[in-house]
């Protein structure tokens, strides 16, 4: 086992391990899991000098509170919560300090890296959580916090400090048109839903999770016809009978009944991951 890093005081609203998820089981019905936002866990990873899908904390949204139980590197990246340490850099911690996230301002999704990876418990190759299929727990009250092996990080001689550079550092507040992929029933749907889609800006609901995002707006006109359940991927449009789009994510169903319009892509599902109920999203194809 390695060092013990942390203590948690408090788990706010949710902290899970995640890594780069489970690659290969989705014929299983499992699900990848995974870091809801890629681009900010490898960031933080990145800072330490760790593989880029080392297992990080996620946190949802704020409340969090963690006593350091030895002096440790760290890096804070995702969402604003007022963390009281900068954030989207390297930054020494000593043995006492309590790191906190008392109030969310932007994004949903914060992460938090040491140096090595934090020590989890491997099932069917991650160590990421995935609570619904009872693959590892969320963090509570009094669990301790293990680093993954006796890694080092020293900055370079002569060099001050490490920083994400400002163009990597994202507004989640002002997300760009989310690019989306056609998707296998897109012809199912008139070209005037098709359109609409495109056209209108959607709200995330309240209703929005690891599972999947729910939108609102005006409704698209479902297709009629009757589907086989077939294979679902993390960024799919689905579209129920209300005509609300769901788009599936990272702990979403394997396979799913609904005609998918479209995919998110791969790289803009981070941007989504991070919006706060109430925000507005936009698609490009």
């Amino acid at each position: 086992m390695g060092d013990e890093i942390f203590e948690i005081l408090e788990p706010g609203f949710g902290a899970t391990l995640q890594d780069g998820g489970r690659v290969g089981w989705r014929r299983f019905g499992v699900p990848p899991s995974g870091a809801m936002d890629e681009h900010a866990a490898q960031w933080a990873n990145r800072l330490l000098d760790n593989e880029p899908d080392d297992p990080v904390v996620e946190i949802l949204l704020q409340g969090s509170k963690f006593k350091t139980l030895l002096e440790t590197w760290v890096a804070v990246t995702g969402a604003d919560a007022g963390a009281n340490v900068p954030t989207w850099r390297a930054v020494r911690m000593n043995e006492g300090d309590v790191l906190q996230f008392p109030k969310n301002h932007s994004g949903v999704w914060i992460y938090l890296a040491v140096p090595g990876g934090f020590e989890g418990q491997r099932l069917l190759g991650s160590a990421s959580v995935y609570v619904r299929g009872q693959l590892g727990h969320t963090f509570v009250r009094g669990d301790v916090l293990c680093r993954a092996s006796s890694a080092r990080f020293e900055l370079s001689r002569g060099v001050a400090g490490r920083a994400v550079d400002w163009h990597e550092r994202r507004n989640y507040e002002s997300p760009p048109p989310l690019r989306v992929w056609r998707g296998p029933q897109w012809d199912f749907f008139s070209g005037t839903d098709r359109e609409h889609f495109l056209a209108q800006e959607w709200t995330v609901s309240s209703q929005s999770d690891r599972v999947g995002y729910r939108l609102t707006g005006k409704p698209l006109k479902a297709p009629a016809a009757e589907m086989i359940s077939e294979p679902v991927l993390p960024g799919s449009v689905q579209i129920p009978t209300n005509g609300q789009p769901i788009v599936t994510m990272c702990d979403g169903p394997t396979v799913g009944g609904y005609p998918k319009l479209g995919l998110v892509d791969a790289a803009d599902l981070s941007w989504l991951a991070q919006c706060r109920p109430g925000l507005k999203v936009r698609f490009v194809e």
